[in-house]
């Protein structure tokens, strides 16, 4: 899968655990750019033979597809799909390996093993963030309910250091992965423990019950299970 990217690049999408993550940015931008260039070129490779065929040929996807390429420049529209899915696909992998990464690391910085007591802590390293900083306040909940779970002294700066290594670029992240392996009783307080640092600072703001709906999503927890709770994340 990584065969076509640059030596830097097949670094960050391997497992390689040496490697910080902030390194694989450039390389990763270097490489979809550098796939991108070559869409373009099969791209108008593709527009030349499609002026030069036979003209009783039908296009792929009909007369609108015709259309649409006499406005890109002759190219159908078969050709950009082939030029995009490519750079879409590496895309794709490359933020999931980025994020996966920095998973692992943030599990690292916890010195928690993967389960119940590591997601709900990443939960809490997700919801200290209030807009483009992280919040005192949530910070402190967060570490106080951390101690007094795990039985592990979490210094906030130590919160700090996991938090500022979530997942804040590009889409939203989800919680998919949460899920696994979890039972209903696990579910919930993964998110109760979420929603008393976000309300560490004050009310729920439009962007915290986004957050929280994204969790509920990902962790898979029923309607039913959140009660009254329905309504807050409705608002």
């Amino acid at each position: 899968m990584t065969a076509g990217l640059s030596s830097p690049a097949a670094i960050c999408l391997s497992n390689r655990s040496d490697v910080p993550p902030s390194s694989c940015v450039v390389p990763l931008i270097r490489s979809v750019l550098t796939l991108l260039a070559s869409g373009a070129a099969f791209l108008a490779h593709g527009a030349r033979a499609q002026v030069e065929s036979e003209r009783w040929q039908q296009p792929f996807f009909g007369t609108w597809g015709t259309q649409l390429g006499d406005i890109v420049g002759g190219a159908s529209l078969t050709w950009w799909t082939a030029a995009f899915l490519p750079v879409a696909l590496v895309g794709v992998l490359a933020i999931w390996r980025l994020r996966r990464r920095r998973r692992a690391l943030r599990r690292r910085i916890t010195g928690l093993p993967d389960g119940p007591r590591f997601r709900m802590v990443d939960a809490m390293c997700h919801a200290v963030w209030a807009e483009r900083r992280i919040d005192p306040e949530r910070l402190r909940r967060a570490a106080d309910i951390a101690r007094d779970t795990t039985g592990m002294d979490f210094h906030p700066d130590r919160l700090r250091d996991a938090a500022m290594r979530v997942d804040r670029g590009g889409p939203p992240p989800g919680f998919r992965w949460m899920r696994h392996g979890l039972t209903p009783a696990e579910k919930m307080v993964i998110f109760n423990a979420t929603i008393s640092v976000l309300l560490a600072d004050g009310p729920l703001s439009s962007a915290d019950r986004k957050f929280l709906r994204r969790l509920v999503r990902g962790l898979g927890i029923p309607s039913d299970d959140l009660g009254d709770l329905n309504r807050v994340l409705s608002l």
